[in-house]
């Protein structure tokens, strides 16, 4: 597994660049996903990849959450803006927690999923946990199909005494392989001074057959919601299955 600066000696960036704030819309769609498969009542859910908690911390109200990253640093975070929640050390590929539950949630930390026998291997650990006619959903940034190329985004946010500028370049050199690459660059002004930063950070991009194939032969019963993007153009595409 690549090892990502952000989520490591970087971490605390998270919090600036991409605050929790900015996850209401996108929670709230995938509520409505889940509980329009399940009912009003108060489920158990996981989330897989967690990262710093953002999209879950929209949630706690309506579930009774756990979590799993693969980051200390990160659930570090995540452990901060959910309390209460239990959050777990593990690889979404590998993981196995003996618990089962009504929903588990993987949000845009599925796009580090860089082969089909990744993206299985996920579809398989989000199984293990899931009661039957449990609900799996799963929120790439991007499919095949809506790559859009060449991109540059930047962003500027400012917290906690720091201002950050993000710069991301996203480009899918080899169109024959499943890999998308971006480079980011965190401007950080701290006390009048400037502090560049690089992270590189490899994505998988996959079919949208590719998505329902997998899930078909993991067990599920497959489809595709379509949300507009949100910010930076990302995301939009959410892909439910619903354990046979």
């Amino acid at each position: 597994m690549q090892r990502i600066r952000l989520y490591h000696e970087l971490s605390y960036l998270w919090p600036i660049i991409s605050p929790p704030e900015e996850y209401i819309v996108e929670a709230w769609r995938l509520r409505e996903i889940i509980q329009e498969k399940l009912g009003p009542s108060r489920f158990r859910l996981l989330e897989l990849g967690v990262g710093g908690g953002h999209v879950l911390s929209h949630l706690t109200d309506d579930f009774d959450a756990a979590a799993v990253d693969l980051s200390p640093e990160m659930i570090a975070l995540s452990s901060r803006l959910n309390p209460g929640v239990p959050h777990h050390l593990g690889d979404m590929r590998t993981v196995r927690l003996g618990q089962t539950f009504d929903a588990v949630l993987i949000h845009d930390a599925i796009c580090y999923m860089l082969t089909e026998d990744d993206l299985a291997a996920a579809f398989e650990t989000a199984r293990a946990h899931l009661r039957p006619g449990g609900v799996f959903v799963a929120a790439p940034d991007h499919l095949k199909e809506t790559f859009p190329g060449p991109t540059v985004t930047h962003s500027t946010e400012e917290r906690e005494g720091l201002r950050v500028t993000c710069i991301e370049y996203s480009d899918d050199p080899d169109e024959t392989d499943s890999l998308v690459e971006s480079v980011f660059f965190y401007l950080i002004v701290r006390d009048g001074q400037l502090t560049v930063e690089q992270d590189r950070h490899t994505f998988g991009l996959f079919p949208r057959e590719t998505w329902l194939r997998l899930l078909t032969e993991a067990g599920f019963t497959a489809e595709e919601r379509n949300y507009p993007p949100y910010q930076g153009g990302y995301g939009g595409n959410v892909l439910v299955g619903t354990l046979v």
